[in-house]
């Protein structure tokens, strides 16, 4: 369960404990739970949760990210990402859908729209 009630309808397939900390890659399929503290980059097509007590700085590209906790870095999520109180973000996100729970603090930039990778190309051509 993350904060805001939401009950996950997938079982987790990894967790990283409250006390525990990580550094590397983290590629995989079904839902991840960060408690403990992570640091390096995230790729997945399913779902990635940063809870109350977990703390990531990291560069991450999963279907859909929920964060309760402390982020720090780069999101590109292909459906949504979802931020709980009491959530400190950081960075940048690019994504179709955003919910922001109030209460959470979010300092950085937003991309949205409902293809982002097509968002992603007209940016890079309007530079040209």
């Amino acid at each position: 369960m993350i904060k805001g009630g939401k009950q996950e309808s997938n079982t987790i397939n990894a967790f990283l404990g409250k006390n525990t900390k990580f550094e590397g890659t983290l590629i995989f399929d079904g839902l991840v739970r960060i408690d403990g503290e992570f640091e390096g980059e995230v790729k997945s097509s399913d779902t990635f949760v940063v809870a109350e007590t977990g703390k990531v700085k990291a560069n991450v590209e999963a279907g859909v990210v929920k964060i309760s906790g402390f982020f720090d870095g780069n999101i590109i999520a292909k459906n949504k990402v979802e931020l709980y109180k009491p959530a400190i973000v950081k960075g940048t996100i690019k994504t179709p859908s955003l919910i922001i729970e109030d209460g959470v603090t979010f300092n950085g930039s937003c991309e949205m729209g409902k293809d982002i990778n097509n968002i992603e190309k007209k940016l890079e051509e309007s530079k040209k």
